[in-house]
């Protein structure tokens, strides 16, 4: 069970020998076959190789490559036919495409460039000409000459009168201003003497005038306008003119310069590769890690590079490795849209256990509970999977599990909500009586730590050979939670009568209930026996596990306080009842407010009378209002379900059992869009 879906991808280490001559054909079979994640070579006294100058040669030709193909933009026909081409053979036809391709692409480039700062000044000047329009006069007018010293400046509206009584008062009335155009920011012109302006820049300085840099030419503002606005129509041509000229050269040479590009990533990436092997004078030793179920694969893939002369071998992964095997996830479909999920919490030690597949029903369950109404989980279902164009910001995985959560929703709230607001529940309406909701969320919360605990973590500890930790921590932990709140359910004397059982636990005080000593009925005396045996066992496991005396005196001592740690938990899950009637009683505020506008605007103007368009009027913007308010309730109780949904997970069940920390599995793969081996897949 365990191997099938419970366990990550089991890996093995590979370690192999072959020739120096073979070195080249092995990279090339296992970069386009994917199927390891090279290592580099550690334990041996072997000779490593640096990275070698053809690295930083493909680098440099790889930045032009890019820059071409940036420009040039992708090709329609996406792959080209090439054969299994050597290093040597990679850059020389790199450096005949790029002599051939950059003089040409380069000088579209440079006038592309021109272009655009041509283009961003002319709209800079523009820009600055806006402030200047209301002036009828020159700008060669607003000169400072030897004596007077001219400011033109932008302000806030409400300030200039304030700053010319300012200004007057500091230079003794020795000055000119006078103010253009309308608004809320206005251009002034401050005229001075020369020696008065060192006076004038305080004031400037305390209103915040933003200076203006007068613009060059002889004529009116207006006149210098329409001419740039000319220019501007001019540069647009030619910028139209040289996209037409760009997409006419893509047509016939972006493919090309894609494909050498993809050439030299590749081979970058296996010189890279190499980097990471060991080296004698005659043989090359590479390893790695390759999962089990395709080692007789890749042994036949370096059988076939090496034409048998290779020494192969694999290894299972020491205690001392776990933590650097590569991590990969097998999970069923459906389940594995939910490893989204577990991988923003992180992904599993390769000796844990991968919750994914308790999660795919949990997360589910839970966010169908917080969001409650049947309408809301048709709605977001198709919504998912409408493929409209805002749906389409979530990625492809993520889609597929909100459907499932939709699914789960839509069942949820036939149970206990209701469509959009109206009706109720088959089983209960929790805005009219949350009890029975409270009561299933608390059972759904001790469920889910007793899965975490004595099921996914009594698991986890097996696969490790845990033996103390299964009977101390987990066993002792599960016993512990199941008496502790069933002797909880006696002394509030909770009945199950909501779920069709005609039962309630007995009633008990609060301490005959934790009484030992005191007789009482069977089932309180099994609650009282799981409670005090896991306590028990908890405090002796603290004992013996403890490395030392700090920890066996502090152990039992954090396993006794834990106590509270566990009402915490299980009283959290109560959040799932508050989302859930959040989101019954603004569906019903919505429906309430609707259906007044509805009674006091259509239905008295239902008639064949002209008032009929009111009533018409009033029924359209109903339906708006119907469906943009329910939209938002969706919307906003939809991302409140998923984050507490989220936390109750990562919070609550991954903090009984789940260490995470695990590194994906990297395969060293060709990654080709535009180029395909002839021969090869």
């Amino acid at each position: 069970m365990g191997d099938l879906v419970l366990k990550t991808a089991r890996m093995k280490k590979f370690r192999i020998i072959f020739s120096m001559q073979a070195r080249d054909k092995v990279v090339a079979r296992l970069h386009g076959a994917g199927v390891v994640q090279l290592k580099e070579i550690s334990g041996l006294e072997l000779s490593r190789n640096a990275l070698s100058e053809e690295v930083f040669e493909i680098s440099s030709l790889l930045a032009k490559f890019r820059d071409m193909g940036g420009f040039l933009g992708q090709p329609a026909e996406k792959t080209a036919k090439v054969k299994e081409f050597t290093l040597e053979q990679i850059l020389k036809l790199a450096k005949e495409s790029l002599d051939e391709l950059e003089p040409n692409v380069g000088q579209l480039k440079e006038k592309s460039d021109q272009l655009s700062r041509m283009h961003q000044d002319l709209l800079s000047k523009l820009e600055t000409l806006e402030s200047f329009k209301e002036i009828k006069f020159p700008l060669s007018h607003l000169r400072s000459t030897d004596e007077i010293q001219l400011t033109v400046g932008r302000i806030a509206e409400e300030q200039v009168e304030e700053f010319s009584s300012v200004a007057d008062e500091a230079l003794a009335e020795r000055i000119f201003i006078s103010s253009i155009g309308t608004g809320k920011i206005i251009t002034v012109i401050v005229a001075c003497h020369v020696r008065d302006y060192r006076k004038l820049s305080p004031v400037l300085y305390r209103y915040d005038i933003e200076i203006l840099e007068i613009p060059g030419g002889a004529g009116p503002p207006a006149e210098a306008i329409q001419d740039i606005e000319k220019q501007l129509a001019g540069v647009e041509k030619q910028r139209q003119d040289l996209e037409q000229a760009v997409g006419d050269m893509a047509k016939t040479k972006s493919k090309e310069v894609f494909k050498v590009m993809e050439l030299l990533e590749i081979q970058k990436e296996r010189l890279e590769g190499v980097s990471l092997f060991g080296y004698t004078d005659a043989t090359t030793m590479a390893e790695g890690w390759v999962k089990i179920k395709k080692v007789a694969h890749l042994e036949k893939i370096l059988s076939s590079a090496t034409k048998g002369h290779q020494i192969f071998r694999t290894y299972e992964p020491e205690k001392a490795e776990v933590e650097s095997v590569p991590i990969e996830l097998e999970n069923p479909k459906v389940v594995s849209d939910f490893e989204f999920v577990t991988g923003m919490y992180g992904l599993a030690k390769y000796d844990e256990i991968d919750p994914t597949p308790f999660l795919s029903f949990t997360f589910a369950l839970f966010f169908a509970i917080a969001l409650s109404d049947a309408g809301y989980g048709v709605a977001l279902g198709i919504f998912m999977i409408s493929g409209v164009q805002i749906s389409k910001i979530f990625p492809k995985g993520l889609r597929r599990m909100m459907t499932v959560c939709a699914i789960f929703t839509v069942v949820v709230g036939i149970l206990i909500g209701g469509w959009f607001g109206f009706g109720q529940g088959l089983w209960v309406n929790p805005i009219q009586r949350p009890i029975p909701l409270l009561k299933l969320v608390i059972f759904i919360g001790i469920f889910h730590l007793i899965a975490a605990f004595g099921l996914v973590g009594v698991i986890k500890d097996i696969f490790r050979k845990d033996w103390k930790s299964v009977i101390f921590n987990r066993l002792a932990r599960v016993m512990l939670l199941i008496g502790f709140f069933g002797l909880g359910f006696c002394i509030l004397g909770v009945g199950l009568h909501e779920f069709g059982l005609s039962y309630a636990f007995p009633k008990i005080g609060l301490f005959p209930a934790f009484n030992p000593l005191l007789s009482s009925e069977s089932i309180i005396v099994a609650f009282r026996a799981l409670f005090f045996s896991g306590l028990a066992i908890g405090v002796v496991g603290a004992i013996i596990m403890g490395k030392n005396i700090q920890e066996k005196v502090g152990g039992p001592i954090s396993f006794i306080y834990g106590i509270t740690g566990l009402i915490a938990d299980v009283t959290s899950y109560s959040r799932l009842l508050a989302l859930g009637i959040a989101t019954g009683v603004i569906a019903f505020s919505i429906n309430f407010i609707l259906s007044i506008m509805w009674t006091s605007a259509v239905v008295p103007n239902l008639s064949f009378s002209p008032s009929i368009v009111i009533a018409v009027l009033a029924f359209i913007a109903i339906g708006f209002v119907f469906i943009a308010a329910h939209s938002f309730n969706i919307f906003i109780n939809s991302l409140g379900a998923y984050i507490h949904t989220m936390r109750l997970h990562f919070a609550e069940f991954f903090g009984k059992f789940y260490e995470s920390g695990g590194e994906k599995f990297a395969p060293f793969k060709a990654k080709r869009m535009f180029t395909q081996v002839e021969g090869g897949e």
